[in-house]
């Protein structure tokens, strides 16, 4: 019985003495955040270091319209210009978004019709399965994720997960982020006391000095609306052709004003 103790004892050390130990973060050139306020002066640097993006993507959607995905077209240039196609299976386009953050314009290759008018939230849901602003969702495309004013912060770090656990406060709301420690990219996001979506953004990927997220999921369980981006062949920071963002409607097509409520102006 004592030998056979010792073997079990013997077998036990050795399965401990063989797991595989983590390497050491990374907390970058200037080591571990300080404490809130540090890191969140880092995250700003690291999410201006992407201006643009352009290039194919793909769009997931689970919502109670119904499921599907498509394939898009994508270029935004920071703060808030952006054009989206939708592509048919042929990659001809079946809706054109065009905005400058302030005007949108709408091509629906179905009705053939241009809509126009101010870029609200009500003119962007014509489009989009989550109604944003377009400097929120200009921000989203980048890879910036929306963070409370705090009041305060509380930081720690998750050595399993490779990343921070940031909390900030601002009454009763609180927002829960986990931040990579290498790249200061956000990579998830949860808010408490105020109805949002939650975020994911995962498949950090260097583009030179800047770090992108490939995929990013948005989460609205109030809308019961779950939407997946995922980059494909993309380019970063090389400024999109001007022309993408103009305003103008196809040849021949007709124009339909709509005031910012998203209804039709009458004539």
């Amino acid at each position: 019985m004592t030998l056979l103790r010792g073997a079990w004892l013997l077998l036990l050390v050795g399965l401990l003495g063989g797991c595989p130990r983590l390497p050491p973060l990374d907390y970058g050139k200037d080591g571990p955040a300080k404490d809130g306020a540090d890191l969140l002066k880092r995250i700003e640097v690291a999410e201006a270091q992407v201006i643009s993006v352009r290039g194919d993507a793909k769009l997931i959607v689970d919502s109670p319209q119904g499921k599907g995905s498509v394939s898009l077209f994508v270029a935004v240039l920071h703060p808030s210009r952006i054009h989206i196609e939708q592509l048919d299976f042929f990659g001809r386009p079946e809706g054109v978004l065009v905005t400058d953050g302030e005007q949108f314009g709408l091509y629906d290759a179905r009705q053939k019709k241009f809509f126009r008018g101010p870029a609200s939230v009500e003119n962007m849901a014509r489009f989009l399965p989550i109604a944003l602003p377009p400097r929120e969702l200009g921000a989203l495309l980048l890879g910036r994720v929306p963070r409370v004013p705090p009041e305060s912060t509380e930081l720690s770090v998750d050595e399993a997960a490779r990343a921070y656990q940031l909390v900030l406060k601002r009454g009763a709301v609180v927002q829960r982020l986990h931040v990579a420690t290498g790249s200061h990219r956000v990579v998830r996001s949860r808010v408490e006391g105020l109805t949002t979506y939650a975020i994911d953004a995962e498949e950090l990927t260097d583009f030179g000095p800047a770090v992108l997220p490939k995929h990013l999921t948005l989460d609205a369980k109030v809308a019961s609306t779950r939407v997946e981006l995922l980059y494909k062949d993309i380019t970063v920071n090389e400024t999109p052709e001007v022309t993408l963002f103009e305003l103008e409607p196809p040849e021949g097509i007709p124009v339909v004003e709509v005031q910012a409520n998203g209804q039709a102006v009458t004539p």
